[in-house]
């Protein structure tokens, strides 16, 4: 069996609302327009009895609203218990004028003693609803606990410079190109989704040499820091009555924020570890004389600012 015939193409246009969903639909993601308008941020007018929506626009399944007024919904009479009621942006494919294309309509759900939300419609053909806010409508007639719902067709990802960031009002996904980042768009502010480091080498200081086979790193991924690596004893023993012996040494944007302290195994016998702010990896105790070439295996996880 074929695949049927492409459209639109220099033998085919397109004919029919069918097409244009089937063509667009696969461009742009069903929700409200970041950044237009207030966004048809909804609220509830209790003394009208009325779902409102604020100013905006939307697309679904390719198809554009906007609303250049807040736009006022009728919330069904109260039931004899309790029900969840759910405002939605309406598709309906059948309407026979372009105003009813598109419509905001409160979909009011089953009363019960444990009210649920009523079902979206989304079909192919008639009609195909996006959220936008549900809440209690009380069997007293009072109207609580407003959800928002909205999703959002969000801009495309962008690539450009850190140095050269786009304004950051349209919430959107963004790539650095020379950095290599991941950053998002909040709506005010270029937010980094991850910062990693990589592994950067430290070194050893003192009577103390880093193993090859495992040498000092540490790497920072968002504030979080991972220190690992081992030492060898160099040139004299390393005395138990040794309370406060540098090993290592940790960059800059790599250290913690105060004195960081952990105990582990540090062979022959279990020990203690300072970390300082000023980078410095100190063995502040230890049962055990260290002989020339003993190790210690170092591993701790921090916090940075």
């Amino acid at each position: 069996m074929a695949l049927n015939a492409a459209f639109p193409t220099a033998h085919s246009q397109l004919e029919t609302m069918t097409e244009w969903e089937a063509l667009f639909r696969g461009m742009s993601a069903s929700g409200v327009v970041a950044g237009v308008g207030n966004e048809l941020v909804p609220s509830l007018n209790s003394g009208g009895r009325t779902a409102v929506l604020g100013t905006g626009a939307a697309q679904i399944r390719g198809f554009h609203v906007e609303g250049t007024s807040s736009t006022a919904t009728a919330i069904p009479v109260a039931s004899g218990q309790n029900r969840i009621d759910r405002l939605v942006l309406r598709l309906d494919r059948e309407a026979s004028t372009a105003q009813d294309w598109i419509k905001a309509v409160v979909v009011p759900g089953t009363p019960a003693g444990s009210p649920q939300p009523p079902a979206l419609t989304q079909t192919d053909s008639g009609l195909f609803d996006i959220p936008v806010a549900r809440w209690m409508s009380a069997s007293s007639g009072a109207l609580s606990g407003l959800v928002d719902e909205r999703i959002f067709a969000e801009g495309q990802t962008m690539s450009f410079s850190s140095t050269d960031r786009p304004p950051a009002g349209v919430r959107r996904v963004g790539i650095e190109r020379d950095t290599g980042r991941l950053v998002y768009a909040n709506g005010s502010a270029w937010v980094t989704a991850v910062d990693d480091s990589s592994w950067v080498a430290c070194s050893a200081v003192g009577n103390w040499v880093g193993q090859a086979s495992n040498p000092l790193m540490v790497r920072k991924i968002n504030n979080v820091v991972t220190f690992r690596g081992a030492v060898n004893r160099a040139v004299t023993p390393h005395p138990a009555s040794d309370s406060d012996s540098p090993v290592a040494a940790i960059p800059a944007g790599y250290r913690p924020p105060a004195d960081w302290h952990y105990s582990g195994w540090l062979y022959p016998a279990p020990g203690q570890v300072r970390i300082k702010p000023d980078g410095t990896v100190s063995l502040l105790s230890h049962p055990q004389t260290i002989a020339v070439g003993g190790a210690l295996q170092l591993s701790t996880t921090f916090m940075v600012a």
